[in-house]
């Protein structure tokens, strides 16, 4: 079977290698789709710690996102049969044709694998289920109260898709903020009320405006960089304000946390982090997305083939025009 490997800083190889291993407890998976994450760029690129370096070393696989079809089920097997569409987190290196796992196992991540079935009708690119349940996660850790101001920095693909989630008539304002202003432009028709460009005008400043001086009540970083995390601070109410901490951020950087001794309740819901019920995060998604609530037909907006998984990665790093989120289509 084709798989891909990233070989060294920024480049792929499609390698053949054999099939993946099977056993009486594992499940076979035809991967059709695997969806590519900002968070795998730190490995692409290989600005990892020396710690993590020496732990995933080169060459590396990658791929955290699938959907696929159940084609082959272990004896001990209970729940899924051959010809079922699956998605979740049921593997790492899904940039490949096939992949094997243990449904039971309880160790990959500390909560095991996470596997629901597809909804009829929703093609495999829509129904990246490990994304799509970090959203439910991190929409039910967010949970804005009645007349409450809400900001957010970042409206890439999970930023876009925390507004569709968290979104409500209840808010009073929900303040998106982005350097993209198609971005900003998606982030109204999903449910944000106002839209500021920090290359266009002072983010701190509109904000203090639009909250009389207060802050916001909520504020929702997801842009994995020192600059969200200064940003949230400074326009943070004082006093037990809601920090809602969404982006990835792996890479070794410089934060500046002054503006945190305003004393805010923070989260960290990313990678559905503060669920008590991960099986439920994910059903809780498939109902979201057969309801609409999470529009992945706006949100996927570039579909590229195994062999073109690098340039898929590259229009990641470059938010090439347009770009939200790619998939890579195995078939």
């Amino acid at each position: 079977m084709k798989a891909a490997f990233i070989v060294a800083p920024r480049k792929f190889e499609i390698r053949d290698i054999p099939m993946p291993p099977m056993d009486d407890n594992k499940i076979l998976v035809k991967i059709a789709a695997c969806g590519v994450c900002s968070s795998d760029m730190s490995g692409y690129k290989d600005t990892l710690s020396e710690e993590m370096k020496k732990r995933n070393p080169f060459p590396r696989r990658s791929g955290h996102e699938p959907a696929g079809t159940v084609v082959e089920v272990g004896k001990n097997v209970k729940g899924f049969k051959v010809g079922d569409r699956i998605t979740g987190y049921f593997a790492d290196g899904c940039y490949a044709e096939y992949v094997s796992c243990d449904p039971t196992d309880p160790l990959p991540r500390g909560h095991g694998y996470i596997i629901e079935k597809i909804p009829d009708g929703i093609p495999f690119e829509y129904a990246l289920g490990e994304p799509l349940m970090s959203l439910v996660s991190i929409a039910r850790t967010t949970t804005p109260e009645l007349g409450d101001y809400v900001f957010q920095v970042g409206c890439g693909f999970m930023g876009l898709g925390v507004i569709a989630g968290v979104a409500s008539p209840k808010i009073r304002e929900y303040i998106a903020c982005d350097l993209d202003d198609n971005r900003l432009k998606l982030a109204k028709e999903l449910g944000a009320t106002i839209t500021l460009n920090p290359n266009k005008v002072d983010v701190v400043q509109e904000v203090m405006k639009i909250t009389g001086g207060r802050g916001v009540d909520v504020a929702i970083e997801v842009v994995g960089h020192p600059i969200g995390i200064k940003l949230t601070g400074q326009v943070l109410k004082n006093n037990r304000g809601k920090l809602i901490l969404v982006g990835w951020h792996q890479a070794p950087d410089t934060y500046e946390l002054f503006s945190w001794i305003k004393s805010p309740i923070i989260y960290s819901p990313q990678g559905i982090g503060m669920s008590t019920n991960y099986k439920s995060e994910l059903e809780r998604a498939m109902w979201a997305l057969q309801k609409g609530i999470y529009p992945m037909h706006k949100l996927v907006t570039h579909k590229y083939k195994l062999e073109d998984i690098g340039r898929a990665f590259e229009d990641n790093l470059n938010m090439a025009p347009g770009y939200i989120k790619g998939v890579i289509m195995m078939e």
